[in-house]
C-alpha cells in the first residue's frame, strides 16, 4: 500500500488507470504466441495487456506480427492451440491456488509434473512446456520463495523444536528497537548530529494474525501546537529515550487486564532480557525466555526493517510533497502508527513460518512485505532523487539508527509517565483542564448515542479539541515538574 499519489500534471496521465506509466514486462515468444491465439478467440486487447502488465498498444503490436510469429514458431504454436482447447491455464490455477490455500508447498517441479499430466492425453511431444510455464508464471506473478533471514541450520531446528512444544495459536512474540523519529534524508546525506530519537516495543501473534497496537518511549511531549482526539500509540515520556522497567510493565498490566476481562490466556516470548521483567506476574500472560532463540532475533530484526522501511517511506513522501516544512512529534507519532499497519499480516507469517525455498507463491504488490529498498520504491512511484548519488544511501537510511541504545536496564529513579493513561483517565489531581476535557469526552460520546443532529454534534467535537490542547498543557507541566523534582533529588 503506497500514499504517494501521481502528479495531476503527469504527461503520462492519458495511460488507462489499470495500466502501468512504464512497463518493464518483457513478453517471451511464447508468451506472444498465447496473444495472438487469445486475440483469435475473442478477448480483448485490454483484458490481455492487463493480464501482462504492459499497455494495450503492446499487444496490438505483436498482432502486427502474427504471420512471422507462426511462421517461425508453427509447431509450438499448434502445440499451444491445443493446450488452450483443454483449459490448461485455467485447469492449472485453480490446482495452484487450491494446493496454497490448503497450506501446501508447490515446488516448479511439481507444477511442471501436473501441467503434463493435464495434457498427457494431447500428445507426447509437448515440447513447450517449459517456456509456457515460464510464461505462466510471468503473467500470474507467481514467484519462488527465498526466506530473507540468514541464520544456521542449527537455529531454524531449535525455533521448530520450540513451536512444537507449544500451543501456537496463543504465541505471540514482542521486541524492542530504537528510531530515529524526525531525521530526514538531507540531514542523513549531510552527516547532521540527531539527538532525538525513541524506543518502540512491538507484539506481534507468531501466525500475523494480530498487531499490538506500538509502545512508544521518549523523551519529548507532544507538540503545543496540535490538538489531537487520542494517541495512536502508547506513549510514555521519561528523561532519556529507552525503553524502561516502568514502561514495559505498565504496558503487559494493561494488557493483561483486557485479557483477563476476555478470559483469555496467552504465551509471550519477550525479547528482552529476562532480568528486566522476571519478578513481574501476570494472570493472563506467561512470559518466555526468547533472548537465547536465534531465529526469534533474526525474525524481529526483519519485522523491525519492515517498519521502518515503511516509516522513512512516509518521510520522505512528507518532504516530496510538503516540502521543508517541519514534522512535529505528533506527526511522527502518527506516522509510527501508521508504519506499524502497513507491515502486513501476511509477511509477519511468512516470517515466523517460511515456506521451503523454492516454494512457489502468489506476488501481490504488497510493497511493504517485499524488497525493503527505498530506491526501489521511489523509482517504482517516480519520487524525484538522484539514483546514481543516493542509491545506497537511500537503503541505508533504513537502518540507519540500528546501533542506537533501545533498553535502559536500570531500574532506579524511573519517572517515566504513560502520556496516554494521563489523558483518558484520572491520574493526576484534580485540574480544570483536565476534567473540562473529561466531561467533554462524556458529553460527545452521550450526543453520538443520542443520534444528535450534526451541528451539535460539530460543536461538540470543536469543543473536545480545545480542551483537550488544554488538558495536554497541564499534562505537559505536570510531567516536567515532576521530573524536575526528581532530579533536585538525585542532586541533593
Amino acid at each position: 500500500m503506497s500514499l504517494w499519489n501521481l502528479s495531476k500534471n503527469d504527461n503520462n496521465s492519458s495511460f488507462l488507470p489499470d495500466f502501468p506509466r512504464k512497463s518493464y514486462t518483457k513478453i517471451d515468444p511464447i508468451g506472444k504466441l498465447h496473444v495472438i491465439h487469445a486475440l483469435d478467440n475473442g478477448q480483448s486487447k485490454a483484458d490481455i495487456a492487463r493480464e501482462y502488465g504492459v499497455h494495450p498498444q503492446t499487444i496490438a503490436y505483436i498482432y502486427k506480427q502474427k504471420e512471422s510469429l507462426i511462421k517461425k514458431y508453427t509447431k509450438k504454436y499448434n502445440l499451444l492451440k491445443e493446450v488452450c482447447c483443454v483449459n490448461l491455464d485455467h485447469t492449472l490455477m485453480e490446482w495452484l491456488e487450491l494446493q496454497i490455500k490448503n497450506g501446501q508447498f508447490v515446488k516448479e517441479q511439481q507444477l511442471r509434473d501436473r501441467a503434463q499430466e493435464i495434457v498427457s492425453t494431447l500428445t507426447e511431444d509437448f515440447n513447450c512446456i517449459d517456456d509456457w510455464l515460464l510464461d505462466f508464471r510471468v503473467r500470474h506473478n507467481i514467484l519462488k520463495f527465498k526466506s530473507d533471514i540468514q541464520c544456521s541450520i542449527k537455529a531454524k531446528e531449535e525455533w521448530v523444536d520450540f513451536i512444537n512444544d507449544l500451543d501456537i495459536k496463543d504465541l505471540y512474540i514482542g521486541g524492542v528497537t530504537a528510531l530515529y523519529h524526525n531525521l530526514d534524508f538531507e540531514s542523513f546525506v549531510n552527516d547532521q548530529d540527531i539527538d532525538n530519537y525513541v524506543s518502540l516495543m512491538c507484539i506481534v501473534h507468531c501466525l500475523g494474525s494480530e498487531k499490538k497496537e506500538l509502545a512508544v518511549i521518549g523523551k519529548e511531549m507532544i507538540d503545543e501546537e496540535f490538538n489531537v482526539k487520542s494517541l495512536p500509540v502508547n506513549y510514555y515520556c521519561d528523561h532519556s529515550a529507552q525503553m524502561t522497567y516502568t514502561a514495559i510493565n505498565n504496558y503487559l498490566k494493561q494488557w493483561d487486564e483486557i485479557l483477563t476481562s476476555k478470559g483469555k490466556t496467552v504465551l509471550l516470548a519477550l525479547n528482552i532480557p529476562g532480568s528486566l521483567i522476571q519478578k513481574e506476574t501476570f494472570t493472563s500472560i506467561r512470559m518466555i525466555d526468547s533472548t537465547s532463540h536465534m531465529f526469534i532475533s533474526k525474525a524481529l530484526d526483519k519485522l523491525f526493517e519492515c517498519f521502518k522501511f515503511n516509516y522513512r517511506r512516509l518521510q520522505i513522501t512528507k518532504k516530496v510533497t510538503y516540502g521543508s516544512c517541519q514534522l512535529s512529534l505528533l506527526d511522527c507519532i502518527n506516522m509510527m502508527s501508521m508504519a506499524w499497519f502497513c507491515v502486513s499480516n501476511r509477511y509477519i507469517n511468512q516470517l515466523f513460518f517460511p515456506p521451503e525455498d523454492g516454494s512457489l507463491y502468489f506476488e501481490r504488490n504488497d510493497y511493504s512485505s517485499g524488497d525493503h529498498s527505498l530506491s526501489q520504491w521511489c523509482k517504482m512511484f517516480n519520487i524525484p532523487f538522484n539514483f546514481e548519488l543516493y542509491s545506497n544511501l537511500l537503503d541505508k537510511y533504513v537502518s540507519c539508527d540500528k546501533s542506537l541504545k533501545c533498553l535502559n536496564l536500570v531500574q532506579t529513579n524511573d519517572s517515566t509517565q504513560n502520556i496516554t493513561e494521563l489523558l483518558s483517565q484520572n491520574k493526576l489531581q484534580s485540574a480544570s483542564g483536565i476534567e473540562a476535557y473529561q466531561a467533554m469526552k462524556r458529553l460527545v460520546s452521550y450526543l453520538q448515542g443520542e443520534s444528535a443532529n450534526p451541528s451539535e454534534m460539530a460543536s461538540a467535537k470543536y469543543l473536545e479539541s480545545h480542551t483537550e490542547f488544554g488538558a495536554l498543557l497541564e499534562i505537559h507541566q505536570f510531567v516536567a515538574s515532576n521530573n524536575e523534582s526528581e532530579l533536585n533529588i538525585g542532586i541533593e
